[in-house]
């Protein structure tokens, strides 16, 4: 019969390099959102449709960001591709930024390469579902 336990004690300890890349993933997405805010709400940004669709992808990000982080603290290897492609996305975007700009990419940079360190990789191995044994009942 499966336990409970026995499914708790099948899943991996989190890595602390996951633990941590999650930790900057949030306080990017703290800082990227407050400073898209700031730039609405100010009118520091493209003015008309141009501010209204940077806006928009800005929420897509920020939404996306919200899911794969999620995803990661649930051993989803797809959810640290996602967040390499935002990285990627937003190095393209800050390359001739400075300032806020420049910290957020070393942030997410930073954030992206502690999910491929050799020592979280088995977080993000697929593992079999656990089905519990009809028999066992």
């Amino acid at each position: 019969m499966t336990t409970t336990d026995d499914l708790r004690r099948s899943r991996p300890t989190r890595p602390r390099a996951v633990t941590v890349s999650v930790a900057l993933w949030a306080l990017w997405l703290v800082v990227g959102v407050a400073s898209t805010v700031v730039v609405f709400a100010l009118g520091w940004g493209l003015p008309g449709f141009g501010g209204v669709v940077a806006l928009v992808v800005s929420l897509v990000v920020w939404s996306a960001v919200v899911w794969a982080v999620l995803r990661v603290l649930r051993g989803s290897s797809t959810a640290r591709w996602v967040l390499v492609a935002v990285a990627a996305f937003r190095a393209a975007l800050s390359i001739s930024s400075g300032g806020i700009s420049l910290v957020l990419l070393a942030v997410s940079v930073a954030a992206a390469v502690l999910l491929f360190l050799p020592g979280v990789r088995p977080w993000f191995r697929r593992r079999e579902p656990v089905v519990p044994d009809a028999h066992a009942r």
